[in-house]
């Protein structure tokens, strides 16, 4: 093989790698397109409201009364959710009323309660995820 053939595969191969390097680069650094955002009205599609809950607290002579909001990952989560509202109702004063008033107080109580909500809601839905659960309203006394 003469030097000008060495040379020319040479050239061929350090091309054939540059574009597979760019091209795996290209592919995996790159922000994911499939990842869509989800529009306020898709979210209102599938997430519940709650009605206003009033229980009381495992502390004495204290209660709360919240609201919630629970996000659900698909239509038929929701529809079962919203046949399911004695349930869901049930899971929420079972959870607030294991709760203190100190346990509640600042945003860590708030977040250990709705973490409490999603594992609790998981459990009684069989069509599809709770996503995430959030307090929109509360009152401690």
């Amino acid at each position: 093989m003469s030097k000008m053939n060495k040379i020319l595969i040479a050239l061929i191969l350090l091309i054939a790698l540059g574009g597979g390097a760019l091209f795996y680069v290209k592919t995996t650094s790159a922000e994911p397109e499939e990842e869509k955002k989800v529009s306020a009205e898709e979210l209102a599609e599938m997430s519940i409201d709650t009605d206003i809950i009033t229980t009381n607290l495992a502390s004495a002579d204290n209660y709360a009364v919240v609201q919630f909001n629970i996000l659900l990952d698909s239509k038929k989560a929701k529809e079962e959710t919203e046949k399911r509202t004695a349930e869901v109702r049930a899971a929420v004063i079972s959870t607030v009323a294991g709760f203190t008033k100190d346990d509640l107080i600042g945003n860590e109580g708030i977040s250990t309660l709705e973490q409490q909500l999603t594992a609790k809601l998981s459990g009684i839905i069989s069509e599809g995820k709770v996503e995430r659960v959030l307090v929109t309203e509360f009152k401690l006394q």
